[in-house]
């Protein structure tokens, strides 16, 4: 194991969306407005069915994609609310153009991600170099992210 850290629970939104000066957010304020939804083969949305699937009962109010990218262009229009991982969205957290929320409702937990090698083989020199910048690039990226939220 390289590296191991929590995301907290959250969404994104744009900077002029209503929500986007609280602090954080609770799924009720997230369910006023619309939503838009990554796919259910990932991990976030198969989450938000089991838990908070009565967020998805006015299908008029969300859009579904496989697409991070278009989940956080529609996040950036100030229309929707995106669930998303301030790692998935730090570039555009650190652009300024979108705002990490955590949501604080009981039961939000966070996500444990990790950077892993197969201890079975040794790593060659490329391999060590390649996976100390990757580890150190999302330390560096969740620390910034992670400042902006403070400075706020």
């Amino acid at each position: 194991m390289l590296w191991k850290g929590d995301l907290p629970f959250g969404c994104v939104v744009a900077p002029n969306h209503d929500l986007a000066t609280r602090k954080t957010i609770s799924m009720q304020e997230v369910a006023a407005h619309p939503i838009a939804l990554q796919s259910k083969a990932l991990p976030i949305r198969r989450y938000l069915d089991a838990r908070h699937g009565w967020l998805f009962a006015d299908s008029q109010k969300m859009v579904e994609t496989n697409s991070l990218q278009l989940v956080k262009s529609l996040a950036k229009s100030a229309r929707y609310v995106a669930f998303t991982s301030e790692l998935d969205a730090a570039p555009e957290i650190l652009d300024g153009s979108l705002v990490f929320l955590p949501v604080r409702d009981k039961g939000a937990e966070p996500q444990t991600v990790s950077i892993a090698l197969d201890g079975r083989r040794p790593l060659s020199r490329i391999a060590k170099i390649v996976a100390d910048r990757l580890t150190g690039g999302i330390v560096e990226d969740l620390e910034a992210v992670r400042a902006t939220r403070r400075a706020s």
